[in-house]
């Protein structure tokens, strides 16, 4: 029996079927890429589970083929959406955080070049469209909208009591995902013990996320997670972007604790699940928490 199992949640968007999503985002772990040969579950003895929630915002999922060609395409992802984006308090103040999202606002000026990065703006209306659908899709879970939150909470559940006690679970989330399995570990008493956390592309830096969560800065490390948090970040990943590090934001007795890792993406959209899942640096951190420095 595998002693070691990873929670995939996935982020903001439609997305395809769950089977295929998983198959995606493991073949994506496992790709060669320059410095690393991939890391690849099935050899390395790791089991794996998926958190799907797509289906409570989506009538029907885009193809895998569709999926698969859209990493610098991503208007395609969002087509039709299931009800309109909300309009109150929340929803404003995001979107003054978020300037893409809004009509109002211009975008806001281009951060300085870091060495070694190729970045390409997104045109604005694909930036719009993204951020409407991301604001839309955490307003509902972090406001419990038709009881969104509850299911998907639920859902999480499910996958992390799927194997005995012994082994050891590591949630490895994206983009919403991360404030999802945050949320979980944080305010459901049965929620039982995580032996390691990875974000990456994670919102969950922003003040407007945190207070709508069981949070606190001096002691906002789960109490859940036994084992390290790893939060992986590009600086030009759109949703990211306003507070990537997240050591200072979630701290342990007062002590900085998350170890914040850059990795670098690469075209329009630095937020694909998929580019973070290819990146190095991610992988060597994953294959640590799991034991599995040599595969």
């Amino acid at each position: 029996m595998n002693d070691v199992h990873l929670i995939f949640i996935h982020g903001l968007a439609n997305k395809p079927a769950q089977n295929e999503l998983r198959r995606i985002w493991l073949n994506a772990l496992r790709s060669p890429v320059i410095g690393d040969d991939g890391f690849d579950l099935g050899v390395a003895g790791v089991s794996d589970s998926f958190v799907y929630w797509a289906d409570l915002f989506y009538n029907a999922p885009i193809s895998a083929a569709q999926y698969e060609s859209i990493s610098d395409e991503v208007s395609e992802s969002l087509k039709g959406p299931s009800s309109s984006i909300p309009s109150d308090e929340w929803i404003i103040a995001m979107r003054k955080l978020y300037p893409e999202a809004g009509e109002l606002y211009p975008d806001p000026p281009v951060a300085p070049e870091l060495p070694g990065y190729e970045r390409i703006p997104l045109p604005g209306f694909i930036k719009k469209a993204i951020m409407a659908e991301y604001l839309r899709e955490a307003h509902d879970y972090l406001f419990n909208v038709n009881g969104v939150r509850d299911t998907i909470r639920s859902r999480v559940l499910d996958s992390l009591y799927g194997y005995p006690n012994a082994t050891r679970r590591i949630l490895v989330s994206h983009s919403q995902g991360t404030f999802i399995a945050y949320d979980v570990m944080t305010a459901l008493a049965e929620c039982p013990r995580i032996d390691g956390f990875v974000t990456f592309g994670s919102p969950l830096g922003i003040d407007e996320v945190q207070d709508h969560l069981v949070w606190s800065r001096d002691n906002g490390f789960p109490a859940k997670l036994k084992g390290d948090w790893i939060n992986v970040f590009d600086p030009f990943d759109l949703v990211a972007r306003p507070d990537p590090c997240l050591a200072n934001d979630f701290r342990k007795e007062g002590v900085s604790v998350v170890l914040d890792v850059q990795e670098e993406n690469w075209g329009t959209w630095r937020h694909s699940a998929t580019k973070y899942l290819k990146g190095p640096k991610l992988r060597a951190q994953l294959r640590r928490m799991c034991g599995r420095e040599g595969g």
